[in-house]
């Protein structure tokens, strides 16, 4: 027996009232990707790769330096920090987004959540006491932030016709396997200023604290971005106004062993990765 095949890239409609005879209609053919938002959500994906791995090189000398009595057991926990908020955010991103049908407000409350783990942790030489539980704090609510992976990803999925989707999905995990690469090089750059730094007023600047906000700075940006610049567009689906009445579209049965089987794999993945990294 061979599996039914559908042709995604047509609406396949069933006319009610004059028999059941399946016609193809081209509407969503004749659609075009939004190109321009899905290159803002590629970069956007990007960013959240650098949210991710952007102190992997300098966090422990940082940590050290803060509390003499930390351990590289407790470095451990930190990294885990801010992968755990992904990970605990990824599900509720996705259903907000689910919930909307839009990405915009899920990204920019991301993005300032992030903002706010990255102050957290730029400030951490103001605090007297409990540095290390601050910065695990600070990472856990930066990959809270960093959740918006999964909705950005949809997004790409979504709103590319099936023809440019496996490009535009392509390129968005291209975008964060990037900023994954670009994190640790950034903080490089900021290290010819040193441990000691600058002062303005009571917060330091150093090899440390500069890279964090330098990520806020990128933070709000991107909310400007997104608010201004990114347009929903949906090409990829049918949206209800795409149909009449008399028509219904026939949907291929959701597979869900091997979404399971991807999820797994991605896990591994990752697992793998932040191994080598750290």
């Amino acid at each position: 027996m061979t599996n039914p095949s559908f042709n995604i890239n047509k609406k396949v409609t069933i006319d009610k009232e004059n028999g059941d005879t399946p016609s193809y209609d081209p509407g969503i053919s004749e659609k075009t990707s939004p190109w321009r938002s899905l290159w803002i959500s590629i970069a956007l994906q990007a960013m959240v790769g650098i949210q991710i791995s952007i102190y992997f090189m300098s966090m422990w000398p940082y940590l050290s330096s803060l509390d003499k009595t930390t351990s590289v057991d407790f470095l451990g926990w930190v990294v885990a920090a801010c992968s755990l908020g992904c990970s605990l955010a990824n599900p509720l991103f996705g259903w907000w987004n689910q919930k909307t049908m839009s990405i915009k407000h899920p990204v920019i409350v991301g993005m300032l959540m992030a903002a706010a783990g990255q102050t957290f942790y730029g400030l951490l030489p103001l605090f007297s006491s409990q540095q290390k539980w601050i910065m695990m704090g600070s990472r856990l609510v930066t990959g809270f932030g960093a959740g918006t992976l999964s909705v950005l990803r949809a997004y790409a999925a979504t709103a590319s016709l099936p023809r440019d989707r496996l490009r535009a999905v392509s390129f968005g995990t291209a975008g964060m396997v990037l900023g994954l690469s670009v994190g640790p090089a950034i903080q490089a750059v900021f290290t010819p200023v040193g441990e000691t730094g600058f002062m303005i007023g009571p917060v330091i600047f150093n090899m440390y604290t500069l890279p964090a906000f330098f990520m806020v700075f990128l933070s709000i940006i991107s909310c400007v971005i997104v608010h201004t610049l990114f347009e929903e567009t949906y090409a990829g689906i049918l949206m209800e106004e795409d149909s009449s009445e008399k028509q219904f579209t026939v949907v291929p049965k959701y597979d869900l062993i091997p979404a399971l089987i991807c999820i797994y794999l991605w896990i591994v993945t990752c697992m793998v990765a932040i191994n080598i990294e750290v």
